[in-house]
């Protein structure tokens, strides 16, 4: 089978694509559900805000365009929980692998799952400070059942 799929450059390369604010919000916009896209776009953030005129001499209202990051920071606000100070706690940890072990003897496939899983939360608590990249060996070793 032929692929004619067009390949995306990647970041940084100079045929890459280079999108202004506003193509970048409608973008993250496009592939939403009607309703979370109508959402995202009533943010206030989405196309602007606008300063009055400070006296009857000056011209209409000036409109300033909020960049991708201050739109993105209002949406994220939309959703608590998502602020990355947020995204895991020890317990999280704690709680995937107290799950992992009462489910009795994994097999291959469920302890491949559970190690990308504990991997991922311990990377974002030892990135963020929130754990010693020394007790993540010692916390996976303990846990692992002796038959894998």
């Amino acid at each position: 089978m032929e692929d004619n799929a067009r390949l995306m450059p990647t970041q940084g390369h100079h045929t890459a694509p280079k999108w202004d604010e506003e193509k970048k919000k409608d973008y993250a916009v496009r592939y939403l559900t009607y309703d979370t896209g109508e959402t995202w776009m009533s943010v206030k953030e989405y196309k602007g805000k606008f300063t009055p005129a400070a006296t009857h001499n000056e011209p209409e209202p000036v409109a300033h365009a909020y960049t991708y990051e201050e739109w993105k920071a209002e949406i994220f606000k939309l959703y608590p929980g998502s602020e990355s100070r947020d995204r895991y706690t020890q317990n999280n940890l704690e709680k995937l692998i107290a799950d992992f072990l009462s489910k009795g003897t994994p097999s291959q496939a469920s302890f491949s799952q559970y190690h990308c899983e504990f991997q991922k939360i311990v990377k974002w608590l030892v990135d963020n400070g929130k754990m010693e990249r020394s007790s993540e060996k010692e916390k996976f070793q303990r846990k692992i059942p002796s038959t894998l």
